[in-house]
């Protein structure tokens, strides 16, 4: 008799430990805001590059002209380091892209914080894009992707960036681009 109480005992401490780290964890979860839930999601591992499309156009008078459309498929991985580190700076992470290219292995890094970086609103991101030797936040070009869908599993960003043609023409040309992730 007195196994079998302390067998229940055991047991139950077990499973009480077990309800109170779990609820614990899903209190977190709900208590997280919305930045930090994106970096969580962003950051819980590598990615798979289902879809990468990307366009460039001249944008004037309400027309858009098309002078550019891509579409990659199964191109590769991504991986979003945490943001705040200190390289590359400004609370940027890292945004590392791993692909083959004309039989080519390549690694494309950008930088990559989980709000717009110039008003600070959430369902965006910010992608820092730099030439070689330029610092990717302070010199990078940057785009504001809207964050159309984020889940553990699955995750699709897009968005425009577009430059005022100089010279007064009231055009602008634009460069967009489309990315669908998944686990």
């Amino acid at each position: 008799m007195k196994q079998s109480l302390s067998f229940i005992l055991i047991a139950f401490s077990f499973l009480t430990a077990a309800l109170v780290f779990t609820s614990c964890e899903a209190v977190e979860e709900l208590t997280e805001t919305d930045t930090e839930k994106a970096i969580r999601i962003f950051t819980a591992g590598v990615w798979n590059v289902d879809t990468l499309v990307t366009k460039t156009d001249l944008f004037s008078g309400g027309i858009s002209n098309i002078q550019t459309d891509s579409t990659f498929s199964n191109y590769g991985t991504i991986e979003f380091q945490k943001p705040n580190q200190t390289v590359p700076g400004y609370g940027a992470g890292y945004m590392i892209h791993r692909y083959t290219k004309n039989g080519i292995s390549r690694i494309d890094t950008a930088a990559w914080v989980p709000y717009n970086f110039n008003s600070g609103n959430n369902n965006y991101i910010t992608l820092f894009f730099a030439l070689p030797g330029q610092d990717i936040v302070v010199d990078g070009y940057d785009m504001y992707l809207d964050l159309v869908e984020l889940s553990d599993k699955r995750i699709r960003i897009s968005g425009w960036r577009r430059e005022t043609i100089q010279g007064g023409s009231g055009g602008s040309y634009g460069t967009y681009r489309r990315y669908h992730l998944t686990r």
